[in-house]
């Protein structure tokens, strides 16, 4: 009976430790990778040295994934165009994927998210190689982006300048994302 005692005490603290080991890892590293640096260059050698990864939560089942922007390398920069590129290409490669929403994050501090379907209909419009509709998608971009309070970040801008003022949104949301 002591030794049983014993060894329910000794498990209890072993799955508290694993737990918290498991809850520690997710905070530093950001949770498990779906879309990695290298696979990001993978999908395009223009994005060698980009410090962006795609991640699920370690903890639970969660289908929230997290588009987290680090810090860029030392020995390569990264700019606006570069993000925006990047999360196009995976919104490209995540079409087919299973999940409810992405989150869009700076060094793992969440700023914004989209809804799952314009994320996935945003990989479904991108082409490479296609300008003309990269630069639409910049434009839309801002507009499916909602707050974490699930408002609309950046209203849709209507008349004669609307796409002047939804690539100031599109800027001012790259530059939050860059902090």
């Amino acid at each position: 009976m002591k030794y049983k005692i014993i060894l329910l005490g000794v498990v209890s603290a072993l799955a508290v430790c694993i737990a918290t080991a498991v809850f520690t890892l997710d905070v530093v590293k950001g949770g498990r990778s779906v879309i990695s640096r290298v696979e990001l260059k993978d999908l395009d050698p223009a994005n060698a040295g980009i410090n962006i990864e795609v991640t699920r939560p370690w903890i639970g089942s969660g289908k929230e994934l997290s588009f987290n922007v680090g810090e860029p390398d030392e020995d390569r920069n990264f700019n606006r165009f570069d993000v925006s590129r990047c999360l196009f290409q995976c919104a490209q490669a995540l079409a087919e994927r299973d999940f409810s929403c992405i989150y869009l994050c700076n060094k793992g501090s969440r700023l914004y998210y989209i809804p799952v379907e314009d994320f996935k209909q945003l990989g479904r419009d991108y082409r490479i190689d296609d300008n003309l509709n990269t630069l639409a998608l910049y434009t839309r971009l801002p507009q499916i982006t909602r707050t974490l309070n699930d408002s609309i970040a950046f209203p849709a801008n209507d008349g004669v300048l609307g796409s002047v003022s939804d690539l100031g949104d599109w800027n001012t949301m790259m530059s939050n994302l860059l902090r």
